[in-house]
């Protein structure tokens, strides 16, 4: 607990004080001399082409020195102190220069990890406003946590996007033949408006609410995200839609290879092509924001935002849909006596290995364990009910689990105080049975661009490394420059490959915005930025090599 103190003194000064009752101190936040000395002193450690998260803004005389510095680097400023704010004009005449106003109470973790993320390729480091660092760790420690869960998170979700680097260009193209020409979810919307979902997850509370899912199954639509239709099937069960996302071969064979689930599936193109291949069922397609290929071949599917979970796409859909009431069961986010899935859900390898385990809120009060995947999956859950209730004041969502974590502004509901009473038509659920018919001509026509692709920044890569890499003329930056937009005017290239190597392509963007000060009148820039372009470009070269070459293509690929 804190006091905050406004005054102006004898000098004709404005100055804030905290009185931190824990320890009992009296702190100013800012010079109670010269705040302007105190600001010059502390900007001369900025510098360009880097980001700051700076903890603190005392009287704001930071802010406007900050505008004034036009320094090329982005700059987060994350105040603890809610009755320190600023006006908006103030606040858009900062974001105009890329520097960015937080309270810490409306800080989320992941608009950390997107500050790191949209960063790449810069340094970042951690500042403390003059004094804010005298501030008690009771104070600090909610800053201090949530820049630690970003920056794991963001460290997460890079490791993320190398791994499914592939995975989520090659399933896209090779679900081409099923996604071209079918279904989209629009067409069925209508029947779900207003209607209540009971949305199931493979959490371990899922076998505690059995029962529940069984006795209101006539009552609302049951949707099964993923692994979880096993947990059901194995209790006898029978969801009426399943979702898919997941691209990796171990979603296939963990949990769909032998399952025995024909009923409907809604998907993207980015679920692994073999799941939706071997399933007998009717399909259903949306459109997921990072799969540009069946947007591009399908602009007309319903456009769902990326997420990091199937889990939290069944919700947005629940949500596009139109639904009444959302019953949320087995979404513990949380382990139960240690275990990840709940009985009867096929698990995986990767579930078993846990990794470091945190405490979080309870879904009815006291603190649950989970690990970082599933805290990091319990923040983007609070992002998208945030998201969700600002635009729609309709829906009404609850959690169903007693041992789970609490997603932020989702009530926990007992399973005996629902009472669904109106029975749902589900007739026109179709239930037909057939076996796909697979065209890879489309397919190939994408992978043989890919080729193309390929042989272009070879040709370019060649022409690069025939400039003088230790004497860079204007005339050699003129020609590395056009090569560079020669090689951004592939479309292949441009709207599909450099999206699953974001992270290099995110670097070079803001290295020609933030990278360079002296507009390249120096030979050491130009060669830094001739070093630079090439790493770029044979980091396309070699991720399109292993494109081509990569084991996921069917034979018939391969023989091209």
């Amino acid at each position: 607990m804190y006091t905050l103190i406004r005054e102006v003194n004898s000098r004709n000064i404005e100055v804030i004080k905290i009185k931190d009752h824990h320890s009992n101190r009296m702190i100013a936040l800012n010079s109670q001399v010269s705040p302007q000395k105190e600001i010059e002193k502390f900007i001369e450690q900025l510098r360009s082409n880097k980001c700051y998260f700076i903890i603190g803004s005392g009287n704001g005389t930071l802010l406007q020195y900050l505008i004034d510095l036009k320094l090329k680097s982005k700059i987060y400023i994350l105040e603890p102190f809610k009755e320190i704010d600023f006006d908006n004009e103030l606040k858009g005449e900062l974001k105009k220069n890329n520097i960015y106003f937080f309270h810490e109470e409306n800080l989320n973790y992941l608009q950390i990890t997107g500050a790191i993320r949209s960063s790449t390729g810069m340094e970042f480091e951690i500042l403390f406003h003059p004094n804010y660092d005298k501030l008690s760790k009771n104070i600090l420690n909610p800053i201090i946590q949530k820049i630690k869960m970003g920056t794991t998170t963001a460290s997460i979700n890079k490791n993320t996007e190398k791994f499914f680097r592939f995975d989520w260009l090659i399933e896209p193209i090779l679900n081409l033949s099923l996604s071209k020409n079918g279904k989209s979810l629009l067409e069925i919307k209508e029947n779900f408006l207003g209607k209540p979902f009971i949305l199931v997850a493979s959490g371990p509370s899922l076998v505690d609410n059995l029962d529940f899912i069984k006795k209101n199954q006539d009552k609302a639509y049951i949707l099964a995200s993923g692994s979880a239709v096993n947990g059901l099937l194995n209790n006898g069960i029978i969801p009426d839609f399943v979702t898919i996302i997941d691209a990796s071969l171990v979603n296939f064979t963990a949990h769909f290879e032998n399952t025995k689930y024909s009923g409907p599936i809604i998907t993207t193109g980015t679920a692994n092509h073999l799941i939706l291949k071997h399933h007998k069922g009717e399909l259903y397609f949306t459109n997921f924001e990072l799969d540009t290929i069946t947007a591009e071949v399908r602009p007309d599917f319903l456009k769902v935002s990326t997420v990091s979970s199937v889990a939290i796409y069944s919700l947005l859909l629940t949500h596009y849909l139109g639904a009444s009431e959302v019953f949320l069961v087995g979404q513990d986010l949380a382990l139960k006596d240690g275990k990840y899935y709940a009985n009867g859900v096929h698990e995986h390898q990767a579930s078993k290995n846990l990794g470091d385990i945190v405490e979080v809120e309870g879904n009815i009060g006291g603190k649950v364990s989970t690990n970082l995947n599933l805290a990091s999956m319990l923040e983007n859950f609070n992002n998208a009910v945030s998201v969700i209730q600002e635009v729609n004041n309709q829906i009404k969502i609850y959690n169903l689990s007693k041992s789970g974590a609490k997603i932020k502004d989702v009530p926990f509901k007992d399973k005996n105080d629902i009472m669904l009473a109106e029975t749902i038509d589900k007739s026109w659920i179709p239930t037909n049975v057939s076996k796909k018919e697979i065209d890879y001509t489309l397919s190939l026509e994408y992978y043989k661009k890919i080729i193309d692709s390929k042989k272009e920044v070879d040709d370019i890569s060649r022409k690069i490394k025939k400039i003088n890499s230790k004497a860079v003329t204007f005339k050699d930056l003129e020609k590395l420059l056009k090569l560079i937009k020669k090689l951004r005017q592939n479309a292949m290239i441009e709207t599909h490959i450099l999206n699953m190597i974001y992270s290099s392509t995110k670097s070079i963007n803001n290295m020609f915005e933030f990278g360079f000060e002296g507009n390249f009148q120096t030979n050491e820039e130009r060669v830094e930025m001739l070093k630079k372009l090439l790493d770029f470009v044979e980091i396309v070269q070699n991720y399109l090599e292993e494109l081509i070459q990569h084991n996921n293509w069917p034979e018939i690929f391969k023989r091209r």
